[in-house]
């Protein structure tokens, strides 16, 4: 009897460790099949749905054009902003144009009242080369006016522009003729009674040197210069040149024979 009873136990014994070892078993090939490897096409087809639904792909193309609108809508807004402030980078432009501007036209005055201000200086001379009417030429347009000898001829600035100032006496009356360089015309002749015509102090223009000539000697003797003035007398018998000179600011005064061309007197006049 307990031989029976023993072998029942044991066949159950068996019985039951087989059945554990299939329900294992069947846990293992579960197991395998729910924990097995992911293939390339489950996983992508994972994160396309898992981009559709959590705002991946298309929301993601959304969100680029929202980006590429925002920023034109800023862009927009800075250029209204900047537009409506007026203390904006186009007005501080302006302002710095407005200023240069300004500068320029100071400093086209300065120029320009600096240009007066030399051409006073300039009319006070003149270039050798720029006295375009002889001394010959203006003695002719002053005898068409005057009659009588030639005493004295000067040139000079008068403040309106050079002139000629020629001399003539005709023993009853000495006459002053005023000839312009400029316009070559005579503006005026002065005439005042005279009654002592002094043979010894005439002129006679044709027979010595040109005024060019001696003014010449004089600036090559001094190294440069402009004219100031002019004069041709005479002083004891003797043709005489009386030429002023301004030469690096400073005034030289040079006696000329009007024969010779010889330098009979130079000094600086302080």
């Amino acid at each position: 009897m307990k031989i029976k009873i023993f072998g029942l136990l044991l066949a159950s014994s068996l019985v039951l460790a087989a059945c554990g070892n299939e329900e294992e078993e069947a846990n293992e090939d579960t197991t395998e099949t729910e924990g097995g490897p992911v293939t390339d096409e489950e996983t992508t087809e994972d994160d396309q749905e898992t981009s559709t639904d959590y705002g991946g792909t298309d929301n993601d193309a959304a969100t680029e054009e929202n980006t590429e609108d925002g920023n034109e809508d800023s862009s927009d807004e800075s250029d209204e902003e900047t537009s409506a402030d007026p203390s904006g980078s186009s007005d501080s432009n302006s302002n710095t144009s407005e200023e240069a501007e300004s500068t320029e036209t100071e400093g086209t005055s300065n120029d320009k009242s600096d240009s007066s201000s030399s051409s006073e200086t300039g009319s006070e001379t003149i270039a050798l080369e720029d006295i375009s009417l002889t001394a010959d030429d203006a003695i002719s347009l002053a005898e068409e006016e005057a009659e009588g000898n030639i005493h004295e001829i000067s040139f000079e600035n008068e403040g309106n522009g050079w002139v000629y100032k020629i001399n003539l006496n005709n023993g009853s009356e000495e006459s002053e003729v005023i000839v312009d360089h400029d316009t070559e015309e005579t503006v005026d002749v002065r005439t005042e009674q005279e009654d002592d015509d002094d043979q010894n102090d005439v002129v006679d223009y044709g027979s010595l040197n040109e005024a060019y000539d001696a003014i010449d000697e004089a600036i090559a003797d001094l190294g440069g210069g402009e004219v100031r003035e002019w004069s041709l007398s005479m002083d004891d018998g003797v043709a005489e040149y009386d030429i002023d000179l301004i030469y690096e600011s400073q005034k030289y005064e040079y006696t000329i024979d009007a024969e010779s061309l010889e330098i009979l007197n130079s000094e600086r006049d302080d």
